[in-house]
């Protein structure tokens, strides 16, 4: 069990696979590897959907939004899909939405990866 849900070996392949990406930024920084690999599409999406789906359901339980409170921020990267993160008092989400209005935070997808996992580039702009 992870997250209340029962996971496959072929996700945890992909989980490592991605936590070495992570963990060797950690240890390097933006060089230009880095910035390559944390930029593929399926670092995107195993971010999204497999992890980001799961623990931000988990994580409703700490936000104290009151019965009419909202929070909705998108995350952009020109050429793709936004992300789109929404919590409420009924539930929080995450997922991919075409790119509508204005984005919360515009990067390049190198970036946007590091901030769904809680850090920052060296070079943030």
């Amino acid at each position: 069990m992870w997250a209340g849900r029962r996971v496959t070996v072929p996700f945890f392949a992909e989980h490592m696979r991605e936590k070495l990406v992570l963990h060797r930024w950690d240890l390097t920084g933006d060089d230009a590897t880095a910035v390559q690999v944390l930029s593929k599409p399926w670092m995107t999406e195993h971010s999204v959907i497999d992890v980001g789906q799961p623990l931000l359901a988990k994580g409703a339980t700490g936000l104290d939004l009151g019965p009419e409170g909202r929070f909705e921020e998108r995350l952009r990267v020109p050429g793709t899909d936004d992300i789109v993160i929404t919590a409420t008092s009924a539930g929080n989400s995450i997922h991919f939405a075409t790119p509508s209005g204005e984005a919360t935070i515009e990067s390049d997808p190198a970036a946007r990866i590091l901030f769904l996992w809680g850090r920052r580039p060296g070079d943030p702009s």
